[in-house]
């Protein structure tokens, strides 16, 4: 096969490259993505410009088109009921007024459960509710326009399983929290990848089945394990913390090893 691999992340060198912020609308930039066999895309494409992109390169790492898709942790939840995959019961609501209006008559969920905003990374819009007191305070710290859902409670254990997914390479390990609702690693959880490693082989194999049908190749998703079936999954993460991968140096080693993968033709992980 003729052709060059063109990337346009400073985290790779390939045969052709151009900068992060190069105009995709130069008509020389969009010849050399047109006639790429393969982009490595930039960092920090904002929804536009990975389309600009898209449109002339057919084959791209990563794939990113589920993200711009299934915006927001709303949309994901949508995603979960779509594939079928085990995940909590959720309720999307438009606004936190909307949550406030039916409390004044029932709500569909019996107390405990997760309130979490649309947005909002590390935990930050996400809140245990035990009582009324509890909604209506995680309803004040979130937008007033903006969709948010009631998540089941999962109990968890006081952990839950990340598995990081770049190209065709998976990482897995537990967070284990420190008594608080919070597992996140920002918010004081442990990572300990040598624990229940059964727990990992079935996590592992479920994300991989997820990533083939999706086509997501670069994200973390978080999964629990309440009983003795499937892995529940409870959110995907874009943009995930990297102490768990060996920090920054561990995730950039992992992200060159996924795209020589990637140039080999293997874009996602294998169940």
């Amino acid at each position: 096969m003729t052709g060059y691999f063109l990337s346009m992340n400073h985290l790779v060198q390939l045969e052709e490259n151009l900068p992060n912020l190069a105009p995709v609308d130069d008509p020389e930039v969009a010849r050399m993505i047109r006639s790429a066999r393969g982009v490595v895309m930039p960092r920090g494409a904002t929804e536009k410009r990975y389309r600009k992109i898209v449109g002339l390169a057919p084959n791209r790492f990563p794939n990113l088109d589920a993200r711009y898709q299934y915006s927001g942790k709303t949309k994901q939840a949508m995603l979960f009921r779509c594939l079928e995959v085990r995940h909590p019961k959720t309720i999307v609501y438009p606004s936190p007024q909307s949550v406030v209006d039916a409390e004044g008559t029932t709500l569909p969920l019996a107390y405990p459960f997760v309130l979490k905003g649309d947005a909002g990374g590390g935990g930050s819009a996400v809140f245990p509710v035990t009582s009324r007191d509890d909604l209506l305070n995680g309803l004040a710290r979130l937008p007033e326009e903006a969709p948010l859902l009631l998540q089941q409670w999962v109990e968890h254990g006081g952990m839950d399983l990340r598995v990081v997914v770049v190209g065709a390479k998976m990482v897995s390990y537990f967070r284990v929290g420190g008594g608080n609702f919070h597992n996140n690693a920002c918010r004081g959880g442990r990572i300990r990848p040598e624990i229940f490693p059964e727990l990992q082989h079935s996590g592992l194999a479920a994300v991989a089945r997820f990533c083939q049908l999706t086509g997501i190749n670069l994200a973390g998703f978080d999964l629990m394990f309440p009983d003795d079936g499937p892995p529940v999954f409870i959110e995907i993460n874009y943009n995930f913390g990297r102490k768990g991968l060996g920090g920054t140096p561990g995730f950039r080693k992992l992200f060159r090893e996924a795209v020589e993968w990637w140039q080999r033709g293997i874009a996602y992980p294998i169940s």
